[in-house]
């Protein structure tokens, strides 16, 4: 084991026992893995239960569109004559059948018949009606495929044999490390209630004015792109829908698939390595209290050790939390890790706590 960095952290330690220490070091580290996580996404419903108040304001008030039809009709069947008819028959004087020269009526054989009609088949109106039908199949896609009880299982285990001699001196260890876990992806409890309301504020679109008209209809869905309109450009309801639109879009044919993974290997890594000098550190330990190191060596000791051990960690792990790292020694941290530099004291603490502990509980065993 070349070039360990607690080398020099005993001065009064012999080095030439701690070259004997390393040169003869023998570990090895086996790691079973065992990962499994259910595909769970519900960033969807925060989504849904946003944009749903401006899908409502849309078919509350939904634009509308006059369309106009113009037909050729017998005389006899016109039912009224606006001024458009007028104007037809001036121009087209042909449809005259007759002119009473006493009275200066004119008889025609056929009018111009104008048709006015209000309708909701607008494009804005079926891009709404489109996006109603897809949020309809992006919730039963996802309660279809998503388990109910969505599951994090994540398990290690680590075993860590080591020996070595130090002169004539035998030294072993053998550390076994578990971590089970196995907990819900789903912390909402109102989760299912959730759903159920956007599926009721669906249904609630489904029975407005305009989405029954263009139903009634038949009228088709729009596909993407979606045209760029000055309603969906500049009406801010309409561009929380295009949000909602792009999303579906995206995410609708997402695969709902579980991530797995079982692994059953030696590690070499630098976890590794600092176990190697931990079990060097525990050593060391045991070595000054037997030549009855002063509680001031001890000390000096602890805090070279702990600074390297530290710096270790950081460097394998940057963005570890204070509160990951409270979970493996055992306590609780009441705040998160803002800036690497800065936790590093706090982790200090956490480190300086547990060794103290253990020092003390080495110094009072009689050797």
């Amino acid at each position: 084991m070349a070039g360990l960095d607690v080398n020099d952290l005993v001065n009064q330690v012999d080095e030439s026992k701690v070259s004997d220490f390393g040169s003869n070091l023998d570990s090895s580290m086996r790691v079973q893995t065992d990962y499994f996580r259910d595909s769970f996404d519900d960033k969807w419903v925060d989504l849904f239960e946003f944009t749903l108040p401006y899908l409502d304001k849309i078919v509350r008030n939904p634009k509308r569109f006059i369309t106009t039809e113009e037909e050729i009709i017998k005389v006899e069947q016109a039912k009224k004559v606006g001024v458009e008819t007028i104007k037809h028959l001036a121009k087209h004087t042909n449809f005259i059948q007759d002119l009473d020269e006493d009275t200066g009526d004119v008889i025609p054989s056929k009018l111009l018949n104008v048709f006015k009609e209000e309708t909701f088949n607008t494009y804005e109106n079926r891009f709404i009606y489109t996006l109603i039908a897809y949020m309809e199949q992006f919730i039963r896609l996802k309660l279809d495929n998503t388990n109910k009880d969505p599951r994090l299982r994540d398990n290690k285990k680590i075993d860590y044999t080591s020996t070595t001699m130090v002169g004539e001196e035998k030294v072993s260890v053998n550390i076994t490390l578990n971590t089970d876990l196995d907990t819900s992806l789903n912390k909402d409890p109102n989760y299912e209630e959730r759903i159920k309301k956007i599926e009721t504020d669906i249904k609630a679109l489904k029975l407005s004015e305009v989405y029954l008209a263009l139903d009634k209809e038949g009228v088709a869905f729009v596909t993407n792109p979606i045209k760029k309109t000055n309603v969906i450009l500049k009406n801010v309801n309409f561009q929380y829908a295009m949000k909602l639109w792009d999303y579906i879009m995206e995410h609708m044919a997402d695969k709902n698939e579980p991530e797995q993974e079982k692994k059953d290997y030696q590690d070499k890594s630098q976890l590794k390595e600092l176990i190697d000098q931990t079990f060097l550190l525990e050593y060391l330990t045991v070595n000054s209290i037997n030549n009855k190191a002063s509680n001031e060596d001890i000390e000096k000791a602890k805090e070279k050790t702990l600074s390297s051990m530290l710096d270790k960690i950081i460097e394998m792990n940057p963005e570890m939390t204070k509160k990951q790292l409270q979970e493996k020694l055992g306590d609780k941290f009441d705040k998160v890790k803002e800036v690497r530099m800065a936790s590093k004291k706090d982790i200090e603490k956490i480190f300086r706590k547990y060794m103290d502990k253990y020092f003390q509980k080495i110094s009072e065993v009689s050797i």
